[in-house]
């Protein structure tokens, strides 16, 4: 069976050589290329495998969060075979693990990697065990998993304290996930939303706090010192319209928290076949202050799995903006 972990589909990598090593700017036929390529990589150490172990079980897993293309294969050594040296020169791998099933430790100096791919010494080994091979190549090219999937673009619906946003993935070729090795399921596809917070925190500051805000920016910026002076004047009168005095660069570090990852989190709500995986604020801020305000949005990630038994996935992310805007007043002093 072949699993693909999936991961954003923004910007393009090169692919390592050996596994996937091309560049195609067609869907169908790039989807059903990178099928071929990795059954095309599994079949060439099966191969190799022949006449020294007999296969009891394998499975391709591609990571692309990691960007990493692991076999895995359940194996049985047969009588003959021990103190061979079986060579695998097709490609590099970025790490191989021989594991003895009895003992679930690994054999050390089984494995060698060497400049055109490894080898595995059997030195040692008993004429019939059982181990796991697992072999990892590094990848780099997304252009496979957005080849393969449609991601539609999210879009906020307003929905009084509530905003959701609608999340939709489904296979686009799905008839090259057929194999003789078996189903290719995608696992973990990450859908990215941005969160828009920016215009909510805007509408829910009074103008004194806009106002407090400007005299800061202004204030920091000047360098005549009437002018300073004057600006000192507006800012300061500002302050006194907060129940809170704190100054205003330290207020607002103490908003910064608000965006953490552990505290945005309780902000948002994943549902039906996407759960959530992560969130990270966005790299604009709300204006051009000499010191940061708050994220224009929060980006927010989700992940669905989809396979021959699943063409497509629908969920629903919830951001939850009457409960942080209760926390942004809290914090402000309003």
């Amino acid at each position: 069976m072949f699993y693909l972990i999936g991961k954003t589909n923004d910007g393009d990598i090169e692919m390592a050589d050996g596994i996937m090593g091309y560049i195609d700017t067609s869907g169908a036929a790039l989807a059903k290329k990178g099928t071929q390529d990795i059954v095309k990589t599994a079949s060439k150490i099966y191969e190799a495998l022949t006449g020294s172990y007999k296969i009891l079980d394998k499975e391709i897993v591609i990571t692309c969060p990691e960007l990493i293309q692991k076999y895995s294969i359940l194996l049985e050594s047969t009588g003959g075979t021990v103190g061979k040296k079986i060579k695998f020169p097709f490609g590099k791998p970025v790490r191989v693990h021989l594991t003895p099933l009895r003992s679930l430790q690994e054999i050390p100096n089984a494995v060698t990697i060497t400049e055109t791919g490894f080898e595995i010494s059997t030195k040692g080994f008993s004429n019939i065990d059982e181990f796991s091979l697992d072999v990892e190549y590094e990848i780099g090219n997304k252009r496979f998993v957005d080849a393969l999937v449609r991601r539609d673009t999210a879009r906020e619906i307003p929905k009084g304290k509530q905003s959701e946003y609608w999340l939709h993935a489904e296979l686009k070729h799905p008839q090259v996930l057929k194999t003789k090795y078996g189903r290719l399921d995608l696992r973990d596809l990450d859908f990215n939303v941005d969160v828009g917070i920016s215009e909510d925190i805007k509408m829910q500051i009074p103008p004194s706090f806009r106002v407090e805000l400007e005299a800061a920016r202004n204030l920091l910026r000047e360098r005549d010192p009437h002018k300073k002076a004057v600006l000192g004047l507006k800012h300061a009168k500002s302050m006194k319209a907060r129940e809170k005095n704190e100054d205003i660069v330290e207020l607002l570090g103490n908003l910064q928290k608000l965006f953490n990852r552990d505290s945005f989190r309780k902000f948002v709500d994943v549902q039906k076949d996407f759960y959530y995986s992560d969130c990270y604020r966005g790299l604009a801020f709300h204006d051009s202050a000499p010191f940061p305000t708050w994220p224009k949005v929060m980006k927010v990630i989700s992940r669905t799995d989809l396979g021959l038994e699943k063409f497509a996935s629908e969920g629903i992310l919830i951001y939850k903006k009457g409960n942080f805007l209760e926390e942004v007043s809290k914090i402000l002093g309003l």
